[in-house]
C-alpha cells in the first residue's frame, strides 16, 4: 500500500490534466514531498509524504488548503490537516503559508509555512514550520 502511495505521488502530476502541483517542504524535522490538486481558484487538497523515513515508518499528511489571497505572484493560504504515523496518534494541523512566484515563469515558486499542531492524545500543541520549492503543471493561462 505504501509503495502504491509513493508511485501515485510520483506519477499523478505527469498523468493529470488538471492544475497539479508538486512541492518539497524542508524543516528542522526533515523534508516532505507533496502533491496538490487545485479544485478551483481557492481550494487545494494535498497529500504529503516524509521521504527521509524508512518505508515501514512512512508518515502521511492529508491537507485541505484554502487560498485567502491569490495574486499572480503570491498566494496566502491556510487550511486543515490530519497527520498520522504508524506508531503515532492522529494530529490536527492548521497550516498557514505563503507561496511566492517571483519569476516570469509563474509555474515555479517558493513556499513558507507555519504549522501549529494539536495531537489528539492530549499532550499539548507544538509548532513547526517549513520552506521549500513548488512547481505547477498545466498552468492555466
Amino acid at each position: 500500500m505504501k509503495l502504491i502511495c509513493i508511485l501515485a505521488l510520483s506519477l499523478l502530476p505527469a498523468l493529470s490534466f488538471s492544475q497539479s502541483i508538486v512541492s518539497y517542504h524542508q524543516s528542522p524535522n526533515g523534508g516532505e514531498l507533496a502533491y496538490a490538486y487545485e479544485i478551483n481558484d481557492k481550494f487545494r487538497p494535498e497529500i504529503r509524504l516524509y521521504p527521509n523515513t524508512l518505508i515501514e515508518n512512512l508518515y502521511l499528511k492529508l491537507m485541505l488548503n484554502y487560498d485567502f489571497v491569490k495574486k499572480e505572484s503570491f498566494e496566502f493560504y491556510s487550511g486543515l490537516s490530519a497527520f498520522t504515523g504508524i506508531e503515532e496518534d492522529i494530529t490536527l494541523v492548521i497550516p498557514v503559508g505563503l507561496n511566492l512566484y517571483p519569476f516570469e515563469n509563474k509555474s515555479f515558486g517558493f513556499l513558507m509555512e507555519f504549522s501549529p499542531s494539536f495531537p489528539f492524545d492530549g499532550f499539548g500543541a507544538y509548532f513547526g514550520g517549513s520552506w521549500g520549492i513548488r512547481y505547477k503543471f498545466n498552468k492555466k493561462e
